[in-house]
Parts: structure tokens; C-alpha cells; sequence
């Protein structure tokens, strides 16, 4: 399984659900990510440029973009930016195989 990581900030709606109502937004984030098959690693309310933070494992991309989409359709996020975790050894030796010619004047 990849390791994502979602940084992501609340929209006006979602700023008021978490100041006037009492859900347990990682309980929630457990139920969003089983629903699509991944798994919740951990969640955080940051402070700073995002709201939240969430690291998730799941065996595609796809099912992120999924699951972002949902919340985006609810009105209840705004920016969600996905990273996902890679495996440095495996990058550089695929790098070393690159064949890369830069320009020349």
C-alpha cells in the first residue's frame, strides 16, 4: 500500500461544523477512509496555512481522489493538496538508469 499525505483546509461550512458541532472528526475521517478501502494512519487539526492533516495508506490514488471529491462535493472543505510517500531507495535506483541529455547552445 502507498502512504499519502492530505493537507487540506475547512471552508466556511466546515469551520462552522467544527466550532457548533461536537462529532469526533477522526472517527469520521476512520469511517471516510474504510469506506473506499484505505486506512486512516493518523489526523490532525494543524495550525498555519492548512487545517488538517491526514496520513492515509491505500493501494491507488484513485481512492483518495475519491474520497476528496466526496468532500468536496459536501461543501465542507477547500484546498486539499495530496502527497504521496516514496520509497528513496527505489527512486534512486530508477534515477540511475535515467537517460537525460540537457540542452546545449
Amino acid at each position: 500500500m502507498a502512504l499519502y499525505i492530505i493537507l487540506g483546509t475547512y471552508s466556511n461550512k466546515g469551520s462552522e461544523g467544527l466550532v457548533e458541532g461536537s462529532s469526533d472528526r477522526r472517527k469520521a475521517m476512520e469511517t471516510l477512509t474504510s469506506s473506499v478501502g484505505a486506512k486512516l494512519i493518523n489526523y490532525h487539526i494543524t495550525r498555519g496555512i492548512y487545517d488538517f492533516t491526514m496520513q492515509t495508506e491505500a493501494e491507488s490514488f484513485d481512492q483518495i481522489a475519491a474520497m476528496n471529491l466526496k468532500a468536496k462535493a459536501a461543501g465542507t472543505v477547500g484546498k486539499l493538496d495530496v502527497l504521496e510517500s516514496l520509497d528513496i531507495d527505489e527512486v534512486r535506483k530508477i534515477a540511475k538508469n535515467v537517460n537525460f541529455q540537457p540542452p546545449r547552445a
